[in-house]
């Protein structure tokens, strides 16, 4: 249903930035498998693999009636000295263009091999244009902290030509009920960068940073900021 859905899965590893966020709906089922490597794994802006590059394969699929499934499973170290795997499931719908503009709703969930005390689910809300994109989340249990944590993100991107793109994120995430010190604030992030695409691959570079409060996992001693590069194929 939507390749620029599938890639925006894949850049939720830089704050739902590289791909450029785009809508574009088509009229048959798709299976697609996109595998690659980020030379960081950032979530929301905030290393999630110890600012080490980070191996990540994707599985999606596109549904002629507009709804979308999928997983994906990322290299990570949550737990310091601890690596893990993040294996990340999701399912959505999206409407039917208005204006060229869509509504979508749906549902995703994170489950960390050998440190499950960090998993947790979360629903969204988005609206959806050919350039840009916005959402908004909602987790009960943010990483299994007892804290309910709302997201929102705003994305947006321009076609320099048929293969270059340009693209930024800009976000918040703030506590909603539970919390105290700095986990009981809020925290940004920002991205900025630029991709290239041929054939199934997908090469991307960005300027990746986060403040330093909020929720866990949040940036209290490691890098706020990082220039994240990586590479895909999808097939």
């Amino acid at each position: 249903m939507r390749t620029a859905l599938r890639r925006l899965r894949w850049g939720r590893s830089v704050a739902c930035a590289l791909p450029g966020c785009v809508l574009a709906v088509a009229t048959h089922a798709q299976l697609s498998t996109t595998v690659g490597v980020e030379s960081d794994y950032r979530y929301r802006g905030v290393s999630l693999s110890n600012s080490e590059p980070s191996p990540r394969v994707t599985l999606n699929y596109d549904a002629p009636e507009r709804w979308y499934a999928g997983a994906s499973a990322v290299r990570a170290a949550i737990v310091a000295g601890a690596k893990s795997t993040q294996l990340l499931g999701y399912a959505g719908w999206v409407s039917s263009a208005v204006d060229g503009r869509s509504f979508e709703v749906g549902i995703d969930g994170s489950h960390f091999t050998g440190v499950s005390g960090y998993d947790f689910a979360e629903a969204y809300v988005g609206l959806l244009a050919s350039r840009w994109s916005a959402r908004a989340y909602y987790a009960p249990n943010y990483y299994g902290r007892r804290i309910g944590a709302a997201y929102l993100e705003l994305n947006a991107h321009a076609s320099v030509s048929e293969q270059v793109r340009v693209f930024a994120h800009l976000g918040a995430l703030a506590p909603v009920h539970g919390g105290g010190g700095d986990a009981g604030k809020a925290r940004g992030d920002i991205s900025l960068g630029g991709g290239y695409v041929s054939g199934g691959w997908d090469l991307h570079l960005a300027a990746v940073a986060a403040t330093a409060s909020g929720p866990y996992p949040a940036v209290y001693a490691g890098r706020r900021g990082a220039l994240v590069a990586g590479v895909s194929f999808s097939f």
